[in-house]
Protein backbone atom coordinates (compact mmCIF):
# COMPACT_ATOMS: atom_id res chain seq x y z
CA UNK A 1 0.00 0.00 0.00
CA UNK A 2 2.85 2.37 0.80
CA UNK A 3 4.21 1.94 -2.74
CA UNK A 4 0.85 3.03 -4.14
CA UNK A 5 1.04 6.32 -2.21
CA UNK A 6 4.70 6.82 -3.15
CA UNK A 7 3.71 6.63 -6.82
CA UNK A 8 1.05 9.27 -6.21
CA UNK A 9 3.49 11.47 -4.31
CA UNK A 10 2.81 15.12 -5.07
CA UNK A 11 5.58 17.64 -4.64
CA UNK A 12 3.51 20.68 -5.60
CA UNK A 13 5.43 23.17 -3.46
CA UNK A 14 4.48 21.26 -0.34
CA UNK A 15 7.24 20.27 2.04
CA UNK A 16 6.92 18.35 5.28
CA UNK A 17 6.69 20.80 8.20
CA UNK A 18 8.62 18.33 10.39
CA UNK A 19 11.66 17.42 8.28
CA UNK A 20 11.39 19.66 5.19
CA UNK A 21 11.27 16.77 2.74
CA UNK A 22 9.42 17.17 -0.55
CA UNK A 23 8.46 13.47 -0.52
CA UNK A 24 4.89 14.13 0.59
CA UNK A 25 1.72 12.45 -0.62
CA UNK A 26 -1.96 13.24 -0.18
CA UNK A 27 -3.61 10.30 1.58
CA UNK A 28 -7.07 11.78 2.11
CA UNK A 29 -8.92 14.79 0.72
CA UNK A 30 -12.37 16.33 1.05
CA UNK A 31 -14.16 19.66 0.61
CA UNK A 32 -14.82 21.68 3.77
CA UNK A 33 -16.37 24.98 4.85
CA UNK A 34 -19.26 24.76 2.43
CA UNK A 35 -17.02 23.51 -0.40
CA UNK A 36 -14.93 26.69 -0.31
CA UNK A 37 -11.81 24.91 0.94
CA UNK A 38 -10.16 21.55 0.41
CA UNK A 39 -8.93 19.65 3.46
CA UNK A 40 -6.02 17.36 2.71
CA UNK A 41 -4.30 14.82 4.95
CA UNK A 42 -0.69 14.39 3.86
CA UNK A 43 2.03 11.90 4.79
CA UNK A 44 5.79 12.36 4.61
CA UNK A 45 7.80 9.38 3.38
CA UNK A 46 11.02 10.56 5.00
CA UNK A 47 9.94 10.96 8.64
CA UNK A 48 6.56 9.13 8.39
CA UNK A 49 4.71 12.07 10.00
CA UNK A 50 1.19 13.01 8.89
CA UNK A 51 -0.14 16.56 8.72
CA UNK A 52 -3.18 18.46 7.48
CA UNK A 53 -3.35 21.29 4.97
CA UNK A 54 -6.19 23.50 3.76
CA UNK A 55 -6.43 24.93 0.26
CA UNK A 56 -8.70 27.80 -0.65
CA UNK A 57 -9.28 29.98 -3.65
CA UNK A 58 -7.30 33.20 -3.78
CA UNK A 59 -9.56 35.99 -5.01
CA UNK A 60 -6.86 38.68 -5.14
CA UNK A 61 -7.03 38.53 -8.96
CA UNK A 62 -10.47 40.19 -8.77
CA UNK A 63 -10.42 43.96 -9.06
CA UNK A 64 -12.94 45.91 -6.95
CA UNK A 65 -14.12 49.19 -8.49
CA UNK A 66 -14.96 51.68 -5.76
CA UNK A 67 -17.67 54.39 -5.97
CA UNK A 68 -14.97 56.97 -6.70
CA UNK A 69 -13.76 54.91 -9.67
CA UNK A 70 -10.59 53.88 -7.87
CA UNK A 71 -9.57 50.26 -8.36
CA UNK A 72 -8.06 47.88 -5.86
CA UNK A 73 -7.59 44.15 -5.46
CA UNK A 74 -10.21 42.16 -3.59
CA UNK A 75 -9.27 42.00 0.08
CA UNK A 76 -10.99 39.30 2.12
CA UNK A 77 -9.73 40.78 5.39
CA UNK A 78 -11.37 44.11 4.61
CA UNK A 79 -14.70 42.45 3.81
CA UNK A 80 -14.51 40.29 6.95
CA UNK A 81 -13.64 43.32 9.09
CA UNK A 82 -16.73 45.27 8.05
CA UNK A 83 -19.03 42.34 8.63
CA UNK A 84 -17.32 41.48 11.93
CA UNK A 85 -17.77 45.03 13.25
CA UNK A 86 -21.48 44.88 12.47
CA UNK A 87 -21.81 41.60 14.39
CA UNK A 88 -19.78 42.97 17.33
CA UNK A 89 -22.29 45.79 17.80
CA UNK A 90 -25.02 43.27 18.64
CA UNK A 91 -25.95 42.90 22.27
CA UNK A 92 -25.10 39.67 24.10
CA UNK A 93 -22.54 38.45 21.59
CA UNK A 94 -18.92 37.70 22.33
CA UNK A 95 -15.99 38.15 19.96
CA UNK A 96 -15.80 34.43 19.19
CA UNK A 97 -19.44 34.23 18.11
CA UNK A 98 -19.10 37.43 16.10
CA UNK A 99 -16.05 36.03 14.33
CA UNK A 100 -17.82 32.75 13.50
CA UNK A 101 -20.86 34.53 12.11
CA UNK A 102 -18.74 37.02 10.15
CA UNK A 103 -16.66 34.15 8.74
CA UNK A 104 -19.81 32.36 7.62
CA UNK A 105 -21.18 35.45 5.85
CA UNK A 106 -17.79 36.31 4.31
CA UNK A 107 -17.41 32.79 2.94
CA UNK A 108 -20.90 32.94 1.42
CA UNK A 109 -20.12 36.30 -0.21
CA UNK A 110 -16.90 34.87 -1.66
CA UNK A 111 -18.78 31.89 -3.08
CA UNK A 112 -21.20 34.22 -4.82
CA UNK A 113 -18.39 36.41 -6.16
CA UNK A 114 -16.72 33.31 -7.64
CA UNK A 115 -20.06 32.22 -9.12
CA UNK A 116 -20.35 35.58 -10.92
CA UNK A 117 -17.20 34.62 -12.82
CA UNK A 118 -15.87 38.07 -13.61
CA UNK A 119 -12.49 39.65 -13.03
CA UNK A 120 -14.02 42.95 -11.91
CA UNK A 121 -16.77 43.73 -9.46
CA UNK A 122 -18.24 46.98 -8.21
CA UNK A 123 -18.00 47.64 -4.47
CA UNK A 124 -21.74 48.31 -4.53
CA UNK A 125 -22.31 44.79 -5.89
CA UNK A 126 -20.34 43.36 -2.97
CA UNK A 127 -22.45 45.45 -0.59
CA UNK A 128 -25.60 44.11 -2.22
CA UNK A 129 -24.37 40.52 -1.77
CA UNK A 130 -23.58 41.13 1.91
CA UNK A 131 -26.96 42.78 2.52
CA UNK A 132 -28.86 39.97 0.81
CA UNK A 133 -27.08 37.36 2.92
CA UNK A 134 -27.45 39.35 6.15
CA UNK A 135 -31.15 39.82 5.46
CA UNK A 136 -31.58 36.04 5.62
CA UNK A 137 -29.11 35.24 8.41
CA UNK A 138 -29.13 38.27 10.72
CA UNK A 139 -31.56 41.11 9.92
CA UNK A 140 -30.53 43.12 12.98
CA UNK A 141 -26.92 43.03 11.84
CA UNK A 142 -27.99 44.22 8.39
CA UNK A 143 -28.95 47.57 9.91
CA UNK A 144 -25.62 47.86 11.69
CA UNK A 145 -23.70 46.95 8.53
CA UNK A 146 -25.64 49.55 6.52
CA UNK A 147 -24.94 52.26 9.08
CA UNK A 148 -21.26 51.35 9.13
CA UNK A 149 -21.03 51.10 5.33
CA UNK A 150 -22.95 54.22 4.36
CA UNK A 151 -21.71 56.42 7.20
CA UNK A 152 -23.26 59.87 6.87
CA UNK A 153 -25.09 59.38 3.56
CA UNK A 154 -28.60 59.40 5.02
CA UNK A 155 -30.37 59.46 1.64
CA UNK A 156 -28.51 56.35 0.44
CA UNK A 157 -29.15 54.68 3.80
CA UNK A 158 -32.90 55.32 3.47
CA UNK A 159 -32.96 53.94 -0.09
CA UNK A 160 -31.19 50.76 0.99
CA UNK A 161 -33.42 50.37 4.05
CA UNK A 162 -36.52 50.53 1.86
CA UNK A 163 -35.04 47.95 -0.47
CA UNK A 164 -34.03 45.45 2.21
CA UNK A 165 -36.68 45.88 4.89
Amino acid sequence: MLDFFRKRCQDVDMNCPFCGSSQVAVVNSRPTFGATQIWRRRKCFECQEAFTSYEKIDLSHIVVIKKSGRRQRFNRAKLFSGIYRAFLDRKNIDKGQAAELAEEVTTQVEKEIVALGGKRILSTEITELVLRILKKKAPDTLLRFLAYREGGDVAQLKRLLKKYL
